[in-house]
C-alpha cells in the first residue's frame, strides 16, 4: 500500500493599514526554540494572526541599504510585479551568530534561514499553517510500515554552478556531509534515517530504523537541504561563505558580521503563478540588527524595504506604525507553535507530587501573568503547543486546559501539606518550597515576581526566585550524563519553551522519553499512557488520526500538569508601502500559499513599487 503525500495551508490575506503614532515597547524577550537550535529558556508571547499579503509593504536592511534614500511620496498605484531594484531585509540577530552557512556545521536559526532559504532549497517545504509540500521532490511515497520512504526529484533543475540536481547528488550529501555534520547529525539521527538508496537517477529509497509519519517535516529542514556537492568539495572554505544551491538568488558577497549580498539567479526553475520568471528583485541585501527599535526605526525612516521580529513588543508596535510620509506597514503578524511556560521538575519535590502541580496551576492567573510580561503588547494565552491557525490546534486540548481556581488550588495544597507521607519529608502543615529559576530578562522578572505573589497569596506556598544568565540556564534544565539520573537538572520550576516548528511525531516522543537517555524531557515525565500516545503520532501517517493522537495526547498531558501555560510566541514580517507581494508564494505544482512561519520571509515573488 503507498500512500501518496501532499497537502496545502493557506491562510487567508487580510491588509494590515493601521496608522497611528508609533509607540515602541522593546522589552528584552527571548528567541523561540525552532528545530535548527537548541531549546530557549526565556518566553516569547505573541500578536494577532493575520496574513497580509501583496499589496503593500516595505522592509529595509542597514549598510549598503542605507545608501538607498528614502521615498517622500505615495507608493504608486499597483500595476503588477515589477522587475528589477534591490530590497533590503532588516534581519534579527540570531541566538548563534552567523558563522558561515554550511547546512550541516552550522545552526541556522531565523535570521539565518532568511537568507540561506533562497539560496539553499529543501526537499519539501511547511506551510503557515503545517502542512507539508513537496518542493525540489515532486512526490514522496511511503509503504504500509512507514520505514521505507521513496522520494522522487523534480527533473531538469540545476545548480547554480551547472550542475544538475539528481538523486546521487542528494545520497552523498546526506551520507558525507550532513551524517556527520556538527549541526544535521543530530537531525537525521531523530529521522531514524539508517540508509539511502538510489533506485534511479530522480528517485531515492530513504530506509527508517522504525516508523516515522513525520519524516516528510524532516525533509524540509536540515535533513532535506540540497546543495552542489562539486562544490562543497571544490572549496570548502569558500562553501561555507558562499554555498550553492538551487534556489532563486545566489551569493554575491558575505562575510561575518557583514550584511549578505544575494543576486537573483538567471536560470531559477521555479516560475510565478502566471508562468513568468523569478525573482522579481535583482538584489537582496540582508542586515542584522540586535536592536528592535533600531530595526523599526529603520525601516520607517526609509533604510530598509522589508523587517522580521520574533518580538512580541515590536509585532505590536509595527501594527500602529507609519512611516515618515504617513504610510502604514503590511504586515504579516503569526501566533507560532511555540509557548511560553513555566515547567516543572518532576524527579524534585514537591513538584513529583501531581496535587502540587495542579494547584500550582490553579493557583496561576495566567491572565495577569501574561500582563506582567509586557504592558500594552497583544499576546495570545497558549493551551498547548499548537497555535489556533495550526492544523494540529484542537479545540479539546483549549477546554482541558484548567481555569484559575483559587479555591481548588488551596484544597489540593491542603491535601498535600496535611499528608504524612508527603514527598518534600517537610512536617505535615508546613507549608510547601518551589524554587523558581529564571533569567534576569526585565519582563521574566516581572512575570516571575507576580507569579511568586500569585502563588504566595494561596498561604500554603513559599517561593524562591533565583535568576541566572540564559546560557547558564540552559545548562541547569537540561543537565548531564553524569547526574543520577542522566540529564535530571538542576532545578524546581523554570522559565522554558515547548512546542516547536517541528512534526508532532518528533515534539511528541521528545517530550516523555525516558530520562535517562532524552535530554529534550526537561521535565523528567514518565508515562506509558503518553508514550503510546507518542508512538501513535509517529507510526500513522492518516492526517485525521494523526491530529485526534496528537489532541489525547496534549488533553493528557494538560492532565499531568508538566507546567503553567503563558502565551505563545509570536513573529512579524513588515514591509513598507514600496513593496509588494509580501508573503506570497508559489508552489511548484501552480497553487499559491500566503502567510509565513517564524518570522521566515520568502522574497523571490516580492517586487518594489518604487523607480
Amino acid at each position: 500500500m503507498r500512500h501518496e503525500r501532499q497537502g496545502l495551508g493557506l491562510l487567508r490575506p487580510r491588509r494590515a493599514a493601521v496608522a497611528a503614532s508609533l509607540t515602541v515597547l522593546l522589552l528584552a524577550g527571548a528567541c523561540s526554540t525552532g528545530t535548527d537550535q537548541a531549546p530557549e529558556p526565556a518566553i516569547a508571547s505573541t500578536t494577532t494572526v493575520a496574513a497580509a499579503v501583496g499589496t503593500a509593504g516595505v522592509a529595509t536592511t542597514t549598510s549598503e541599504a542605507s545608501q538607498i534614500t528614502a521615498p517622500t511620496t505615495q507608493a504608486p498605484a499597483d500595476t503588477g510585479p515589477r522587475r528589477g531594484g534591490t530590497l533590503r531585509v532588516l534581519l534579527a540577530a540570531d541566538p548563534t551568530p552567523i558563522t558561515g552557512w554550511t547546512p550541516w556545521d552550522h545552526v541556522c536559526a531565523w535570521s539565518c534561514r532568511n537568507v540561506l532559504d533562497h539560496v539553499v532549497e529543501t526537499l519539501m517545504v511547511v506551510l503557515p499553517d503545517g502542512t507539508v509540500v513537496p518542493w525540489l521532490a515532486e512526490s514522496v511515497s511511503v509503504d504500509a510500515s512507514l520505514q521505507r520512504w521513496t522520494v522522487t526529484l523534480r527533473p531538469g533543475i540545476t545548480f547554480t554552478d551547472g550542475e544538475p540536481l539528481d538523486a546521487l547528488t542528494v545520497k552523498t550529501g546526506i551520507d558525507d556531509y550532513l551524517r556527520s555534520g556538527r549541526a544535521s547529525g543530530g537531525h537525521l539521527r531523530d529521522a531514524r534515517i539508517t540508509s539511502v538508496i538510489v533506485v534511479d537517477d530522480l528517485t531515492l529509497l530513504f530506509e527508517l530504523s522504525e516508523p516515522n509519519a513525520g519524516l516528510p517535516a524532516a525533509l524540509a529542514g536540515p535533513v532535506g537541504r540540497v546543495f552542489s556537492i562539486v562544490a562543497a568539495d571544490a572549496d570548502p572554505d569558500l562553501f561555507a561563505r558562499a554555498p550553492v544551491g538551487t534556489g532563486p538568488f545566489v551569493f554575491r558577497r558575505w562575510s561575518a558580521g557583514e550584511p549578505a549580498v544575494l543576486q537573483a539567479n538567471p536560470g531559477y526553475w521555479r516560475t510565478a503563478a502566471d508562468g513568468s520568471t523569478l525573482p522579481w528583485a535583482d538584489e537582496i541585501v540582508f542586515t542584522e540588527l540586535a536592536d528592535e527599535r533600531e530595526r523599526l526605526e529603520a525601516l520607517l525612516d526609509g533604510r530598509g524595504d522589508i523587517l522580521m521580529s520574533r518580538s512580541a513588543e515590536l509585532t505590536t508596535a509595527v501594527a500602529a506604525a507609519t512611516d515618515s510620509v504617513g504610510r502604514s506597514l503590511t504586515t504579516i503578524q503569526r501566533h507560532d507553535d511555540n509557548a511560553g511556560v513555566v515547567l516543572f521538575n518532576l524527579l524534585r519535590a514537591p513538584l513529583d507530587d501531581i496535587r502540587v502541580r495542579r494547584a500550582l496551576i490553579s493557583a496561576a492567573d495566567q491572565e495577569q501573568l501574561i500582563s506582567a510580561l509586557g504592558p500594552d503588547v497583544d499576546r495570545l494565552a497558549a493551551t498547548q503547543w499548537w497555535s489556533p491557525h495550526s492544523i494540529w490546534y484542537s479545540t479539546e486540548a483549549a477546554a482541558a486546559w484548567p481555569d484559575h481556581d483559587l479555591e481548588r488550588a488551596r484544597s489540593l495544597l491542603g491535601e498535600y501539606i496535611e499528608d504524612p507521607e508527603r514527598s518534600d519529608d517537610r512536617d505535615p502543615g508546613e507549608p510547601v518550597r518551589v524554587r523558581v529559576l529564571c533569567t534576569d530578562d526585565l519582563s521574566l522578572s516581572r512575570m516571575t515576581a507576580e507569579l511568586e505573589r500569585q502563588w504566595e497569596d494561596t498561604g500554603l506556598v513559599d517561593v524562591d526566585v533565583e535568576t541566572v544568565a540564559r546560557t547558564g540556564l540552559i545548562s541547569r534544565v537540561m543537565g548531564s550524563v553524569v547526574q543520577s539520573p542522566s540529564f535530571a537538572g538542576d532545578f524546581g520550576a523554570t522559565c522554558w519553551r515547548v512546542g516547536g516548528e517541528s512534526d508532532p511525531a518528533l515534539l511528541a516522543s521528545a517530550a516523555v522519553g525516558p530520562v535517562r537517555t532524552t535530554p529534550l524531557n526537561v521535565s523528567n515525565f514518565t508515562g506509558e499512557h503518553l508514550a503510546s500516545l507518542a508512538s501513535l503520532i509517529k507510526s500513522t501517517d492518516a492526517i485525521d488520526e494523526r491530529r485526534q493522537a496528537v489532541a489525547q495526547f496534549m488533553a493528557e498531558l494538560a492532565n499531568e500538569a508538566p507546567y503553567v501555560f503563558l502565551s505563545y510566541a509570536s513573529s512579524v514580517v513588515a514591509a513598507t508601502a514600496d513593496v509588494g507581494g509580501l508573503g506570497r508564494a508559489t508552489l511548484p505544482d501552480g497553487r499559491v500559499a500566503e502567510g509565513q512561519r517564524l518570522g521566515v520571509g520568502r522574497y523571490d515573488e516580492v517586487w518594489l513599487r518604487r523607480e
